[in-house]
């Protein structure tokens, strides 16, 4: 095969407990060391992580406006490479992930322009980020994305994580790059907008990487809320819904609020309430058991808990957001790079 030169970009910021991992699972890439480059761009650290990035033989760059959404733009800006590729700081990359990359670029039609693979949970992270984790492979928890249930075929998919993914450069700089305004979501909306010019996107089972799951039950609630917020802007943003099933909690939300009041005068809608939270909570039942048996341990069934307060703080978070002002202003719709 053929080895095109790849920029391989990391956005971080405080990832000194996983940088260095992050940064030797690239350098032991099987991939010929002068046809890659790797680009950390560093928001701003407060912690050790631009000393340990240092050490290594990679480019730095610094981005003054710390998210990861300007860290890929910068990164984009400063690639050598026709090909950019991305993963996160706190991810570890399989030594053939780049060349499976490749093999596929290489064998796809000239719409196919991005292409990526499976969210890799380690087996060695506290229990909660694994719980997590794996919750958010269940169709319960991902809504059925390729990417999040590490689906082990090939296929066509909508979107691709960007902590996982390799884009042809010229499909990024076509649509403006990423929108710096999103904090998160922001992988999404460039998807959104490559897809609309007509390309398309590969998952790959083979091209893996392995990303940490950390956290508290605070953090996830509120880091769902914020998910949910930045969906009902991307909402806003394009006037249709980027992912099929993002709407569903915040209507649930507010069918059972409004089942819940008439149940104060009617007995109809508390029997209908009733039966779909009963139907829902075997759902959420049956997961728990998926959960607890990929990870082999009881603690599997804590899905039971993390499940409802995903699907609750991310629709109440759609709702706040749906119902207010906007964030995102739709002045523009990307930061040109």
């Amino acid at each position: 095969m053929e080895y095109p030169f790849v920029s391989v970009i990391v956005g971080i910021r405080n990832e000194e407990k996983f940088i260095e991992e992050c940064i030797e699972s690239l350098l032991d890439l099987d991939y010929p060391r002068d046809s890659y480059e790797i680009i950390i761009v560093d928001g701003m650290s407060t912690d050790k992580t631009p000393d340990i990035v240092k050490k290594y033989p990679v480019k730095l760059l610094f981005n003054e406006r710390k998210n990861v959404a300007a860290a890929r733009n910068l990164g984009v800006k400063n690639a050598k490479g026709e090909l950019v590729a991305f993963t996160d700081g706190d991810c570890k990359v399989d030594p053939q992930w780049l060349k499976a990359l490749i093999r596929e670029m290489q064998d796809a039609p000239d719409d196919v322009v991005c292409f990526g693979g499976p969210n890799l949970i380690f087996d060695t992270d506290p229990v909660f980020g694994r719980v997590v984790g794996y919750a958010q492979e269940s169709f319960l928890g991902s809504g059925g994305s390729a990417q999040s249930n590490n689906s082990t075929k090939k296929r066509y998919v909508s979107s691709l994580p960007n902590c996982n993914a390799m884009y042809k450069k010229a499909s990024i700089l076509e649509v403006g790059g990423f929108d710096e305004r999103f904090v998160v979501g922001q992988d999404g909306d460039l998807n959104y907008r490559i897809g609309k010019k007509g390309n398309k996107f590969l998952y790959i089972p083979e091209a893996q990487v392995l990303h940490h799951r950390r956290g508290t039950f605070k953090s996830f609630s509120v880091r769902m809320f914020k998910y949910g917020m930045w969906m009902a802007e991307l909402f806003k943003k394009h006037g249709e819904f980027v992912r099929w099933y993002a709407f569903l909690p915040s209507i649930a939300i507010v069918f059972a609020v409004a089942l819940l009041t008439a149940s104060l005068k009617y007995s109809t809608p508390s029997q209908v309430l009733f039966a779909l939270m009963t139907v829902y909570f075997i759902l959420v039942f049956i997961t728990s058991i998926q959960v607890a048996y990929k990870m082999k341990s009881k603690y599997g069934l804590f899905a039971l808990f993390i499940i409802p307060v995903q699907h609750i703080a991310y629709g109440l978070g759609f709702l706040y957001s749906f119902t207010n002002s906007p964030l995102v202003s739709n002045a523009s719709s990307c930061s040109e790079i």
